[in-house]
């Protein structure tokens, strides 16, 4: 989360303590959408599953979930976050993605969320996928829509204003990289409101100071907004690209 002019939201070189708990907050506040981005995908009975750019394992847990029989693993660069993954049950596969897809053999979906963007050569990565996937599989490419609101306070929203301007959270369409690389695609965004939970607040506490050094911010106004009760309506919307 340190590279702002990139990206706020999921930054993979930054992963660790207050950012991983970011992370992981994400995934429990929103994790009914989460579950509709599988649902989107259609029906799906995958045999191997690998989840690219695993980092803190949201992605991982909801595949196991989802697909509790089949073979599942986790991919990622950062050996610490590979190594939060296999205490938690999974396999993993350290890999580089700038290098291409890992050799992992035939694979029926490939999960994609908030990692792709990442990548120096997203047409490289793509064409390694489409190779990979066996007769039938399914790429999903999952990514946040913007960034998350938690309040309807002027502040935040001056806040978030001018972070998604400095370019917090940038990805492209990835609509013509996708058809570029051979796959037939379908987009769809999903938006959820999600309750004003506990977690919803610790994820808003955590996240909202973040606007406080951007340019037109107004950092008094976010520390008076903080300083109170917060009015919580936390909403997200992602995108997901289904490509077979």
């Amino acid at each position: 989360m340190d590279r702002m002019g990139h990206d706020q939201h999921h930054d993979h070189d930054h992963r660790h303590g207050g950012h991983r708990r970011v992370l992981d907050l994400d995934a429990l506040v929103f994790a009914p959408q989460l579950s509709a981005v599988l649902d989107a995908l259609g029906p799906l009975a995958p045999r191997r599953v690998v989840d690219l750019g695993a980092g803190t394992g949201a992605g991982s847990r909801l595949l196991r979930e989802r697909f509790p029989d089949a073979d599942l693993l986790a991919v990622d660069r950062d050996p610490r976050m590979l190594d939060h993954l296999r205490h938690q049950g999974f396999a993993t596969r350290e890999a580089d993605l700038d290098a291409g897809f890992p050799d992992v053999g035939d694979v029926d979906l490939v999960w994609a969320a908030s990692s792709l963007h990442h990548v120096a050569d997203p047409a490289r990565l793509l064409t390694g996928i489409r190779a990979a996937l066996a007769p039938g599989g399914t790429l999903a490419v999952v990514e946040l829509e913007g960034l998350p609101a938690f309040t309807d306070a002027p502040a935040e929203t001056r806040g978030r204003e001018a972070a998604l301007a400095a370019g917090w959270n940038h990805h492209p369409d990835w609509t013509p990289a996708l058809r570029a690389a051979g796959f037939a695609v379908q987009r769809q965004d999903l938006t959820i409101e999600a309750d004003a939970s506990a977690q919803a607040e610790e994820y808003a506490r955590l996240w909202l100071p973040r606007y406080a050094q951007m340019p037109g911010a107004d950092p008094d106004a976010l520390a008076a907004l903080l300083a109170g009760e917060l009015d919580l309506r936390p909403r997200a919307t992602r995108a997901v690209w289904t490509a077979r």
